[in-house]
């Protein structure tokens, strides 16, 4: 039952690919009843030059398509009433057939240009919102080798309009487009949101009608966590209030807006350059930019001075390490011994039904440590 109905599934989901299935498959039947018919006609006529099945199938082609080279004609009465027929066929059923082909790309586009097409992408980029950052992005990802640039799909409530703009704009990206509330599972399941590998919710200024909020940033990427085990999830939010309320370890990145950007105002009033250097950098304009590179296994537990060295011979400047703190939890608490106290500590666990509760996990960050600082497994480098 199950199998029957992936079944109709998926000839419901791909109806314009069955459809020109079967004009294919009708088109081919005619072709062949028209080549046996003219073969019985014309084979045994004196002056014939249909000598053979490939010369009536040749010319039944040729014929049903009006191309008409005129190098193979019958000659006999039939044939030609045949000949009358099959020229009729062929402009009824080739206008036809190109006229659907037209109408299901020309659908396609239109679907496609207002956000109603279900993405197949994989390994995708998904940003959930729209403010000028999200154009500050594309720009970033449209300066990147398209060899290194994902798919990327935008899931907001901008105009059709808007969103040809964007594709004229940025041609080496061409995103796709999901038009609607990206709080609404629905919407984000079209994105594909199970194959994708990064999900980006902004504070979203494309909803009309209605002011941006961080309670609806935040009530989306617990809704996204839920529905996705594979995609990393970052959020923009404009009040670092909010933070107490995200819960969900799979939420990577918080960046609070005003914050880095009073950060960046406050160093201009001693360091009026300091703005500049760092707008120059995050544009990338001269071909340089923040990287978060893994660590080589021969490194771990070898001093920060040798992985220095190791990043300079690649022409890289190493900022500092980035660091991931483990999970903990009730094995890594007890030991693996069989000592009463231990075993009793877990049993109690296991008893109650109760787990452990984790804190948030958060990246630990250390900016240029010591030289004799050890490499952890956890580590991975910040370069420029």
């Amino acid at each position: 039952m199950n199998f029957k109905k992936k079944i109709y599934k998926f000839l419901n989901q791909n109806r314009n690919y069955i459809q020109l299935l079967k004009s294919i498959f009708i088109i081919s039947l005619i072709i062949l009843a028209g080549a046996i018919g003219i073969m019985a006609v014309e084979l045994k006529a004196l002056d014939s030059n249909i000598h053979n099945f490939f010369d009536a199938l040749w010319w039944a082609l040729v014929t049903i398509t009006t191309v008409g080279y005129g190098d193979i004609v019958p000659t006999t009465f039939w044939g030609r009433i045949i000949g009358i027929i099959f020229i009729f066929m062929g402009f009824i059923i080739f206008s036809t057939f190109t006229a659907f082909i037209a109408s299901t790309f020309v659908d396609r586009k239109i679907k496609e240009m207002k956000g109603l097409n279900k993405i197949k992408f994989k390994n995708h980029i998904i940003i959930c919102g729209w403010n000028n950052s999200a154009h500050k992005m594309l720009e970033f990802l449209n300066s990147k080798s398209e060899k290194f640039t994902p798919d990327i799909v935008l899931v907001n409530e901008l105009e059709e309009g808007d969103f040809s703009t964007l594709q004229n704009h940025f041609p080496g990206l061409q995103p796709g487009f999901i038009k609607g509330d990206f709080t609404n599972q629905d919407i984000i399941n079209k994105a594909n949101i199970k194959e994708a590998e990064h999900v980006i919710i902004l504070y979203d200024e494309s909803k009309p009608n209605t002011p941006p909020s961080d309670e609806r940033t935040i009530i989306a990427a617990h809704n996204i966590a839920y529905m996705t085990s594979k995609a990393k999830i970052s959020l923009q939010l404009q009040d670092e209030k909010y933070l107490s309320n995200l819960r969900e370890d799979k939420i990577k990145n918080v960046i609070i807006y005003n914050n880095l950007g009073g950060t960046l105002l406050a160093q201009s009033t001693l360091n009026p350059s300091i703005p500049d250097f760092m707008q120059e950098i995050l544009n990338n304009n001269q071909g340089y930019s923040f990287a978060e590179k893994s660590i080589p296994q021969e490194f771990i537990q070898q001093e920060y001075r040798l992985l220095k060295e190791y990043f300079q011979k690649q022409n890289l400047i190493l900022l500092g390490i980035v660091s991931i703190a483990p999970k903990v939890s009730i094995e890594k608490l007890v030991s693996d011994d069989t000592s009463n106290i231990d075993q009793f500590i877990k049993q109690q666990f296991e008893l109650s039904g109760k787990k452990l509760k984790d804190e948030k996990v958060k990246s630990n960050i250390k900016i240029k440590p010591e030289d004799d600082y050890l490499i952890q497994e956890t580590d991975r480098a910040i370069v420029l």
